[in-house]
């Protein structure tokens, strides 16, 4: 079976986006809140990986479950995932912490950074970042993927990316099939 998928690095280094965006605008366009539209306070993850504010995420599950069944649950706002949970305190408890954007706001929060650390930044050609990667959490040099905007660090990334290669893959075998 053919296929025309070709596996083409998927993450990009912050400094190599569109030349019409700065990177303060890449920044604040992955920190924006999905839910209120503006930049994130207390970023945490749904199951399915987009990240919200935690109060946006708690108000929404109170104004958007479902309560006509005896299931509660709440759909993603970004891929429409179907989020089940037990009760609203059952909800609140097992939301996670996005620990790289929570990183990326207070960075942001605290921008008033002095000609040294502005320096450092600019000195570093290869355009990573040092902070959390999203999969193993070490503090590490990270780039952005494009797919899904996760920062990761090169192992993680490798991964990740057959991951995405191999899912695509299979996707795409089940339409040549059909």
């Amino acid at each position: 079976m053919a296929s025309n998928y070709t596996n083409s690095d998927s993450t990009e280094n912050i400094t190599e986006t569109s030349s019409s965006k700065t990177k303060d605008d890449f920044l604040n366009e992955i920190l924006m809140c999905g839910i209120r539209l503006s930049r994130m306070s207390s970023p945490y993850c749904l199951p399915c990986a987009h990240s919200f504010c935690r109060s946006c995420l708690l108000d929404y599950a109170q104004n958007n479950n479902n309560t006509s069944t005896s299931i509660n649950f709440i759909l993603c706002p970004y891929c429409k995932y179907q989020f089940n949970f037990r009760s609203f305190e059952h909800f609140e408890s097992i939301l996670i912490i996005n620990p790289v954007l929570k990183q990326l706001c207070e960075a942001l929060d605290t921008s008033k950074i002095n000609s040294d650390q502005q320096q450092q930044q600019q000195s570093q050609s290869n355009g990573l970042y040092r902070a959390r990667c999203h999969t193993c959490c070490l503090l590490k040099m990270l780039k952005i993927c494009k797919h899904c905007y996760f920062m990761l660090c090169d192992t993680c990334r490798r991964t990740h990316l057959l991951d995405i290669h191999r899912e695509s893959k299979i996707q795409l075998d089940l339409l040549e099939s059909h």
